[in-house]
């Protein structure tokens, strides 16, 4: 290692004697001038903070504010509005993530995009709460499954009641009996008909039967979910089905009232509704009599007629038939279905 440098410095009286030499270490004379360079710098700094050259101190209102953008609909929110539940903005009432609803929209727009069992020819007028498809053994499983009870000490009855063209009918099994010749396409008489039904069949309860039948000359009858026809649990999936069927029926041919109203009798019915525009043919005083032989008081059979014109006084088959088996009787004027 090379020896430290060493700085001498002389220092003596010229006496003509030796002189006297001092040596000073380089690194101590670093130091010095680093301690005295520093507090130049530092004396000159403190005078230029004091004069406010170098820059805005603290708190100083020179500073540019910054922040982050809020809505003015969530800043005039109440502040305490969700305090009780921190996540409850974040769900709905059901408790299904908030981000689940503004993806899907409204329920009910997702509800009418739900299939239900359809027949190719019948046209889908839309579904109902989702329910069973099949029929219970009888009306108290039905009211076991719903969680409904009947009321007033009944069993199976009391349930609810339809009307039919004001006709109030209160039970538990109805069938519908419905004109469908080619007449019926007059001033719209097989559509105010069908909107009639539907209505009817709406305000059915669950633990209710129903059955639909249109007529010509022959018959069509509602299958429901089934094969065959049959009395159908007035479930929302089944009067679903009804509204198909009756959609699919257009008017068509001649009038034979006796075989729709035998077989609609089959059925057993408490009531039973029957609507035609046909005073052509007539049903016989034997065709009537065989009817309340028949039905021997067990269904109350309503009459509607669908005529033009005024109702005459006079009496006819319809009246008779509901007079005989203690229904009620209803006229309808189809030239006034226009103006609805």
């Amino acid at each position: 290692m090379q020896p430290v440098p060493e700085l001498k410095l002389g220092a003596g009286i010229d006496d003509g004697r030796d002189r006297l030499d001092v040596v000073v270490p380089s690194w101590l004379l670093s130091i010095v001038s680093h301690i005295v360079l520093f507090f130049v710098m530092a004396v000159i700094l403190r005078g230029c903070s004091s004069s406010g050259t170098v820059g805005p101190k603290v708190g100083d209102g020179t500073f540019r504010e910054i922040g982050l953008h809020v809505p003015r609909e969530v800043a005039e929110q109440p502040a305490d509005q969700n305090a009780a539940n921190p996540n409850e903005a974040l769900t709905r009432d059901d408790g299904t993530p908030q981000l689940e609803k503004s993806i899907v929209g409204d329920d009910k727009s997702i509800a009418d995009l739900l299939s239900v069992p359809t027949n190719s020819a019948l046209l889908v007028l839309g579904p109902g709460r989702v329910a069973s498809l099949t029929s219970p053994a009888d009306a108290k499983e039905l009211i076991k499954s719903s969680g409904r009870r009947p009321t007033g000490g009944e069993e199976t009855s009391g349930l609810g009641q339809t009307t039919f063209f004001d006709i109030a009918a209160k039970g538990n099994r109805f069938v519908y009996v419905l004109d469908r010749s080619g007449s019926m396409y007059d001033h719209g008489a097989i559509r105010v008909a069908k909107e009639e039904l539907v209505v009817s069949l709406a305000a059915l309860e669950q633990t209710q039967q129903f059955q639909v039948l249109f007529y010509n000359q022959g018959l069509l009858e509602l299958t429901g979910t089934g094969d065959r026809p049959s009395m159908q649990w007035a479930t929302d999936i089944n009067r679903t089905l009804a509204r198909q069927f009756i959609s699919s029926v257009q008017p068509d041919g001649g009038t034979d009232h006796m075989p729709a109203l035998k077989k609609a009798l089959r059925y057993q019915p408490e009531h039973l509704f029957f609507l035609t525009d046909a005073d052509q043919p007539i049903l016989s005083a034997r065709e009537l009599h065989e009817i309340k032989t028949s039905n021997n008081g067990r269904t109350q059979i309503h009459c509607v007629e669908f005529g033009k014109g005024p109702e005459i006084s006079a009496d006819n088959f319809l009246k008779k038939l509901a007079r005989e088996n203690g229904g009620t009787y209803r006229y309808r004027d189809v030239t006034r279905f226009g103006r609805r």
